[in-house]
């Protein structure tokens, strides 16, 4: 068992057990500590040193780049894993140049132990380096002797002569004796790839020249197979005359070929993982497609249960005239026929025939105006298919198709609308937004309430259309109002709330009329809803 103090800085504590069972399982003895927030990562940095730090990346009060900032001024050189569940290329890039070591995504955790060990292993690299470094100012050859154990090769060049040495780590690194390289710039130059001379001596050039507090580069070397090996070189200058000039530069050289691998299977990852998210959005639109379709076919069969409703009663009516009727005119020829037909009599009949024909003609016509209704807003709304229409004719006929519903609710509607203002555009997704709204006040604002009242006004000028829609309800509390556009966001989940009705809306008034909304509310004081929609749609 391997012991390990780390530092996770996750919100989950779900994620700090997923994560805490991955190092077990992969051997490790761990004494873990969670944070997920500033002042408690700060309390956790001064009460102990740590092992490593393992942070999500982005946490409802704190993030892995305010950690790195955090961890870098506790004057701490710990490896720094980001452990995330989503990530892009650029910003794992970032947080690598920012000081992160390494990141592991949350669904494959399997790479997390590895990634430790090796992050581990450089940290102590690092340290043995860094001591390395302290004791040369005690002790030139203790300082070399360091930096060998520590697997980094040695180039020590004198400026005066031109000479360079090669320490034996740094002709083992690439697999040269003593005697296979020219002693000095120019047998060095030889051995890096063409494609990378002119950016090491310009990097050099700008550290002679005072723009870089040290010379470092990464560039590819010769090895003695004929094959190229990623280097980093890192130096400065450790003697000069007494008029300044340098006179003695020493550079460490370090193998990058882990880690250019562990760069090259992270940006395979990332394409992998590009190609998986291209993949999950395109099943999420397919999803929400059929979703909005559903609501669709909700939105029709509101539609035909308010027909059968709403018709039930005229025709009811014309039924019961019409019978009235046919046994009024038998009885009239019955006494016609046996002669007992008087002229008062005759009048009489005539009259309440005349009565039920006025009642059969107006439930007929009050028939047909709602088929009429039923049969724009079905039309409407199947074909989604742009015209001319006038405003309050196409809101009634939404409130005509939700008149049952409204009535069970005991809600009363007051309708503002002139005549006269006219909308080229898709009326439609406007009978779907009015539809909409009203069914989220009845189900929402209203709940546990009798009685409640919903406004519609509208106006016209400068091509614009204002429309204001507001309920006396029960209001939104202002911490929940950026929510209710959201898609699936709902206050009635497991209870048949979707949470697409305000996320349709928002997203019609803005991709289809390329108009605006805004939502202004209350606990207590309802809902006021204002769209501002073209006229004559773009």
């Amino acid at each position: 068992m391997t012991a390990l103090a780390a530092l996770l800085v996750e919100d989950s504590e779900s994620d700090a057990e997923l994560v805490l069972r991955c190092l077990k399982k992969a051997g490790f003895e761990v004494e873990l500590e969670r944070v997920e927030t500033e002042p408690q990562m700060r309390a956790a940095l001064a009460i102990r040193r740590w092992d490593i730090i393992l942070s999500d990346y982005n946490l409802p009060q704190f993030s892995a780049s305010a950690a790195l900032v955090l961890m870098h001024e506790s004057m701490q050189d710990l490896p720094f894993i980001v452990v995330s569940g989503k990530i892009g290329e650029e910003v794992a890039v970032a947080l690598m140049r920012a000081g992160a070591h390494d990141y592991v995504m949350k669904d494959n955790l399997a790479r997390l132990p590895p990634a430790i060990t090796r992050e581990l292993d450089e940290a102590a690299r690092r340290i043995e380096h860094r001591r390395a470094a302290e004791a040369l100012r005690d002790s030139e050859e203790r300082w070399s002797f360091a930096l060998e154990g520590a697997g980094y090769g040695v180039w020590d060049w004198d400026i005066r002569t031109g000479e360079v040495v090669y320490s034996r780590c740094w002709m083992a690194m690439h697999g040269f004796e003593s005697d296979d390289i020219e002693a000095s710039v120019a047998g060095g130059e030889r051995l890096i790839h063409p494609d990378d001379l002119a950016g090491v001596r310009a990097a050099m050039g700008a550290y002679f020249a005072g723009t870089t507090p040290r010379y470092k580069h990464e560039y590819r070397a010769l090895c003695k197979d004929g094959s190229w090996k990623w280097v980093l070189d890192n130096g400065k200058v450790v003697s000069q005359d007494s008029d300044g000039r340098p006179q003695r530069m020493i550079c460490t050289h370090i193998d990058l070929s882990e880690r250019k691998r562990a760069e090259e299977a992270l940006r395979e990852l990332n394409e992998q993982l590009e190609a998986r998210v291209e993949e999950r959005t395109r099943e999420l639109r397919q999803a929400m497609t059929q979703i909005v379709e559903s609501e669709k076919l909700a939105s029709l069969g509101v539609l035909v249960a308010g027909v059968s409703h709403e018709l039930n009663t005229p025709i009811g009516n014309i039924l019961l005239a019409s019978s009235t009727l046919c046994e009024r005119i038998q009885a009239l020829s019955a006494a016609f026929a046996s002669g007992a037909l008087t002229r008062s009599n005759l009048g009489h009949g005539l009259a309440e025939c005349l009565d039920v024909s006025n009642l059969i003609e107006r439930n007929g016509q009050r028939s047909n105006e709602l088929i009429e209704s039923f049969k724009r807003v079905a039309v409407d709304q199947t074909s989604q298919r742009r015209r001319r229409f006038d405003l309050r004719t196409t809101v009634q006929d939404s409130l005509n198709a939700l008149g049952p519903t409204i009535r069970r609710a005991k809600v009363a509607i007051e309708l503002d609308i002139g005549a006269g203002i006219e909308m080229d555009s898709f009326p439609g997704h406007l009978e779907q937004i009015i539809n909409n709204i009203i069914m989220n006040s009845i189900t929402h604002a209203f709940e546990g309430i009798e009685g409640g009242r919903i406004s519609i006004e509208a106006s016209c000028g400068e091509g614009m259309v204002e429309l204001c829609y507001s309920d006396d309800g029960h209001g939104i509390a202002a911490h929940l109002q950026h929510k209710v556009f959201e898609p699936f966001y709902t206050t009635k989940l497991g209870q048949g709330g979707s949470g697409l009705g305000l996320s349709i809306v928002h997203n019609l008034v803005q991709a289809i009329f390329k108009g605006r909304m805004r939502l202004e509310s209350a606990p207590g004081d309802g809902v006021r809803l204002h769209f501002s929609l073209p006229a004559v749609t773009p």
